[in-house]
C-alpha cells in the first residue's frame, strides 16, 4: 500500500467523526489563520486539505477559494456544507494530492495548509508545491503541529508517532528543517489552540 493510499484510507475512516473530533478544539487556529490572510476583494485562496469545509464559513464573501482534498467522503461533506449556506465566497472543490497540486504556478494570493503538513508523506516536497503555486508577493500559511523544541517532549512525540500514524498524522515533524528545505521564509510564528501545541506559521515564498 502506498503512503497516499494509506492517508486516503485513514481519512475515509475519520470522515464520519471528523467535525466532532477536530472541529471545536482546532477552531481558534482556523480563525486566526483566516485573519492573518488579510484578504482583499477578489483575492484567490487555495486551501489544501479542506476536509469537510470547516474553514469555509470564515472566508469573506469577496474572495475566491479553491479547496483541495484527497478524500472523496471529506469533499462530499464540504460540498454539503456549501449547499447549506446562503452567501459566501465563490468556492470550487477539487480532489487532488498536496504533493502534486493540479494548479498552475503562481495562481494564488494565499496558499493555506491547515493541519496538513504532518499528514502528507513528503512534507518538504509539499512545501515546495505550496511555494510553486503562490503568486509573487503572496503568503503561505501553515497551521500544524510541529515537533516540540523541548527534548523530553520531542522524545515523547517521536515515541507515540507509530500510533498517531494510524489516524493519519505524524507527531515528529520539525518546523525549521521543513522551512529551510522547502524554501519558505517564516514571517511570524504563533502558538494557537488549547493546549497551544499547534503553530500558525505565516511564510513568504
Amino acid at each position: 500500500m502506498t503512503a497516499t493510499v494509506a492517508i486516503e484510507r485513514a481519512y475515509h475512516r475519520l470522515s464520519p467523526v471528523y467535525d466532532f473530533a477536530f472541529g471545536g478544539i482546532l477552531d481558534e487556529g482556523r480563525r486566526k489563520a483566516v485573519a492573518e490572510m488579510q484578504l482583499r476583494p477578489g483575492q484567490r485562496v487555495l486551501e489544501i486539505g479542506i476536509g469537510t469545509g470547516l474553514t469555509l464559513p470564515l472566508y469573506p464573501p469577496t474572495c475566491r477559494v479553491v479547496g483541495l482534498d484527497l478524500s472523496v467522503p471529506m469533499l462530499a461533506q464540504a460540498q454539503e456544507r456549501l449547499s447549506q449556506r446562503e452567501r459566501g465566497p465563490r468556492v470550487r472543490l477539487l480532489r487532488g494530492n498536496a504533493e502534486q497540486l493540479p494548479v498552475a504556478a503562481g495562481s494564488f494570493d494565499v496558499v493555506y495548509a491547515p493541519y496538513v503538513m504532518s499528514v502528507v508523506s513528503d512534507p518538504v516536497n509539499t512545501a515546495k508545491e505550496l511555494r510553486r503555486v503562490c503568486a509573487p508577493g503572496g503568503r503561505i500559511i501553515l497551521l500544524n503541529h510541529f515537533q516540540s523544541e523541548h527534548p523530553a517532549a520531542a522524545w515523547l512525540e517521536r515515541f507515540v508517532e507509530p500510533m498517531t500514524r494510524y489516524v493519519g498524522f505524524k507527531t515528529g515533524l520539525a518546523l525549521t528543517p521543513l522551512l529551510e528545505e522547502g524554501g519558505l521564509r517564516a514571517l511570524s510564528i504563533e502558538a494557537v489552540n488549547v493546549p497551544p501545541i499547534w503553530k500558525l506559521v505565516v511564510c513568504a515564498p
